[in-house]
């Protein structure tokens, strides 16, 4: 059984920081749960411009957690899970061991 490479220090740093926007957090949140989503159904629960949906979009694209899929004039959002279980994977091991005690 193969396992997908670790993600690089870039790409854990640029989901941190996708993820650390509340909207852009809330969106994924929104797309993971529907697992794929059109970018007008997003539009109708964000009240925000086009132009904001899409850069929210293309951050989660550039860090790897949506896949934005074309089908003709229509935009896709697909949630990457296997991204983020890396990710996650990933922090609870640089961060899930526990720490020593300064007191000692």
């Amino acid at each position: 059984m193969s396992h997908a490479p670790a993600l690089t220090d870039r790409e854990m740093t640029a989901i941190g920081k996708a993820l650390a926007d509340p909207r852009r957090f809330r969106m994924l949140r929104e797309i993971a749960v529907a697992g794929t989503l059109c970018c007008q159904e997003m539009r109708a629960t964000h009240p925000v411009s086009a132009a904001t949906i899409s850069h929210h979009m293309k951050e989660l694209e550039a860090a790897g957690l949506v896949e934005i899929v074309r089908q003709g004039k229509f935009a896709l959002l697909r949630f990457r899970q296997d991204t983020m279980q890396r990710y996650l994977g990933q922090l609870t091991g640089a961060f899930g061991a526990p720490l020593e005690s300064c007191d000692d």
